[in-house]
């Protein structure tokens, strides 16, 4: 599951980890994420962006996840949300800070998978 309000990123990032591979459902906001999440899919990963607009971020999103999905792994994206990643992002989480490529993001995914994997 990719989340960002931003659609241009959504479309970039999306595109990019499609091309890896990954099967990505592509949302635009915090509602979107936790209808996704009541649907009860199955889900091999979280990316999402901290900064959703008013409502529910990122961290909210997360933890609701690995509620339903323990130990999923999460790749947060952020321009602004850097020193609140340790305080409030999921145990074993990824950030990446914006602007970020989406090279960036894959690596930060296959770095959350790995550590489930192992």
């Amino acid at each position: 599951m990719f989340v960002d309000d931003n659609a241009v990123c959504g479309l970039e990032t999306g595109s990019i980890l499609r091309d890896l591979g990954y099967q990505v459902v592509s949302l635009y906001d915090a509602a979107g994420a936790f209808e996704a999440l009541a649907a009860d899919q199955p889900l091999l990963a979280l990316v999402t962006d901290v900064d959703l607009g008013p409502g529910p971020d990122g961290f909210d999103i997360a933890r609701a996840a690995r509620l339903s999905h323990p130990g999923l792994p999460v790749v947060y994206i952020s321009g602004t949300a850097s020193t609140r990643h340790v305080a409030e992002g999921v145990p074993g989480s990824e950030f990446v800070a914006k602007p970020c490529n989406p090279a960036e993001v894959a690596g930060a995914l296959a770095r959350a998978l790995g550590r489930l994997e192992a």
